[in-house]
């Protein structure tokens, strides 16, 4: 009986891992982002975010909107470097913890912050500008 609890756990777990994962990839990256450039669309400073990680590194779609040239890094870049400004924005608007379900709100919410330093309001709205070219790879 145990073995037969221990597979079903087993499998639960994988299942979970492959269904909570992070969310396939739409739009890809499949040429350089330069602002002006034959189809790119908006005016990203590439610099700035790669001079902050150089996982941030920004390419573009197809139809040439910005995208980081590999997401789960960069996703994972953010989670690491602005984890107090994803917390004031959590703290300040009541949000669960920062996931691929509810990176909306953290995009929304962190240009709004009004609390803590000027440090974390500044992390905070860079949040806000990296879900707004993170979700182009998903959208």
């Amino acid at each position: 009986m145990k073995g037969i609890a221990g597979i079903i756990l087993c499998f639960l777990f994988l299942f979970s891992l492959t269904a909570c994962g992070k969310s396939e990839i739409k739009h890809p990256y499949e040429q350089e982002y330069v602002a002006g450039q034959g189809n790119i669309k908006g005016n990203v400073n590439t610099e700035d975010f790669y001079m902050r990680d150089k996982r941030f590194s920004i390419g573009a779609t197809k139809d040439g909107y910005a995208v980081f040239k590999n997401p789960g890094e960069a996703y994972d870049a953010l989670l690491e470097n602005y984890s107090d400004g994803l917390k004031l924005i959590q703290e300040e608007f009541n949000l669960g913890n920062i996931s691929l379900d509810n990176y909306q709100e953290y995009k929304t919410y962190g240009w709004q912050v009004t609390t803590g330093t000027e440090d974390t309001q500044e992390q905070a709205h860079f949040v806000a500008s990296f879900f707004d070219i993170y979700e182009n790879s998903f959208d």
